[in-house]
C-alpha cells in the first residue's frame, strides 16, 4: 500500500490525503472526487482523482523525486 497524495493549491507542496492505496486498485478506479484538510494552509482542498498520485517511497514527507502522477 502507498500513500495517496495530492498538491497545495495555495503553497504548491505535496500533501498526503491520509489514504493508502495500492497502485493497480488506484488505477482501475473509477473517477472520483474528495476533500482532504490541508495542515499547511489550514484549508480544506477539493481534488479529483486525476489531480492524485501515489508515493510509494519510505519519505516521511514526498519529495519532488518521489512524485509520480497517476495516469
Amino acid at each position: 500500500m502507498a500513500k495517496l497524495m495530492i498538491r497545495c493549491p495555495k503553497t504548491g507542496l505535496a500533501l498526503s490525503t491520509g489514504r493508502y492505496v495500492d497502485s493497480a486498485s488506484f488505477r482501475s478506479s473509477p473517477v472520483f472526487f474528495s476533500r482532504t484538510y490541508c495542515p499547511i494552509c489550514r484549508a480544506v482542498h477539493e481534488w479529483f482523482a486525476r489531480e492524485a498520485w501515489i508515493c510509494e517511497c519510505d519519505c516521511s514527507e514526498c519529495e519532488g523525486a518521489c512524485e509520480r502522477q497517476a495516469a
